[in-house]
């Protein structure tokens, strides 16, 4: 049994927006990964990620949206469909963090929710599975499946715009020494759907849970003292008997531009269509049309998740 877990954000929940930018007013942060408008842009696009997965993936058992709260839940998606599991914040996340606006505190406690299965697929809203996907893309023989992506462990140079990124990942490296010693190893990021084991994430969780919290505990949003979920995939590795498998030669990420063409990508397995500062507020509203218009192409037919009043 695989389900799959995506936390959303919802931009045009006006309530959760204006706590959102009380919270980021009061931290005063300058970081771009803080601030920036693509952390936030609402592309629309999201109905297509549920139509995607219906259509292409027939394997997965329920899809575990994360919200933060009932305001932030869409209202064209249809909330009684069985294979549909609405996760808030304070089910999962320990309370001391909340509330939180932190991708990397919300991805790090995944495992402390109850009724997900243990093979899980950690997903983010810019994900879309665009053709049929077989299940043993992710796990085989009840093994998470990854690419080949092992390397020496490195320390990432922070000094970049992307520094604060880098510094989190860094901090995972030194947790992973902790826990694995000699063993450990550094594993590059692949921003495509990953297999995640629920029991062994939970374990560490309680084991390093002061850690994780401490870690956490000092913005609401991201900051250069997290950890992040990615650490758990090195973990896997270094710690449990795992499959690699090259599962990306059908798939692409694409750091979305003003030219970006999305036709080129209409045969791709996976796909992510990331939103970055290389898309400029003014070109946005055209590149979304586009976008759209592929999708509608691509996904003309609505999925059970969604209400059929709301088109």
């Amino acid at each position: 049994m695989i389900d799959i877990v995506i936390p959303y954000y919802n931009d045009s929940d006006e309530i959760w927006r204006n706590i959102t930018r009380n919270y980021m007013t009061e931290e005063g942060s300058n970081d771009r990964q803080v601030i920036g408008e693509e952390r936030y842009r609402d592309w629309d696009n999201f109905r297509y990620f549920f139509r995607g997965i219906e259509e292409n993936c027939k394997w997965v058992n329920k899809i575990f949206l994360i919200v933060a709260t009932e305001s932030q839940i869409p209202d064209w998606l249809d909330t009684t469909n069985p294979k549909l599991r609405i996760v808030y914040h304070r089910e999962y996340i320990p309370e001391e963090l909340l509330p939180t606006f932190n991708p990397m505190t919300i991805e790090l406690f995944v495992g402390n929710i109850e009724d997900l299965s243990d093979n899980y697929i950690y997903m983010n809203d810019d994900y879309f599975f665009l053709n049929p996907t077989k299940a043993s893309m992710f796990f085989v023989d009840n093994y998470p499946v990854y690419k080949d992506n092992k390397f020496e462990l490195k320390k990432l140079d922070t000094s970049g715009e992307d520094g604060t990124f880098y510094q989190i990942l860094n901090n995972g490296m030194d947790l992973q020494t902790k826990i694995c010693g000699d063993k450990a190893h550094w594993y590059s990021i692949y921003h495509l759907p990953l297999a995640h084991k629920k029991n062994f994430e939970k374990e560490i969780i309680d084991k390093y849970y002061e850690e994780f919290i401490n870690a956490n505990k000092s913005s609401k949003f991201r900051n250069k003292d997290n950890l992040c979920g990615h650490m758990f995939i090195c973990l896997y590795q270094d710690l449990e008997p795992y499959y690699i498998f090259n599962s990306y030669t059908n798939s692409s990420y694409v750091s979305v531009r003003k030219d970006t063409n999305f036709d080129d990508y209409i045969d791709k397995q996976m796909v992510c269509f990331n939103d970055t500062q290389l898309l400029k507020q003014e070109d946005f509203e055209e590149t979304k049309n586009r976008m759209l218009d592929f999708f509608s192409k691509k996904f003309p037919n609505r999925s059970s998740y969604e209400r059929e009043e709301v088109q």
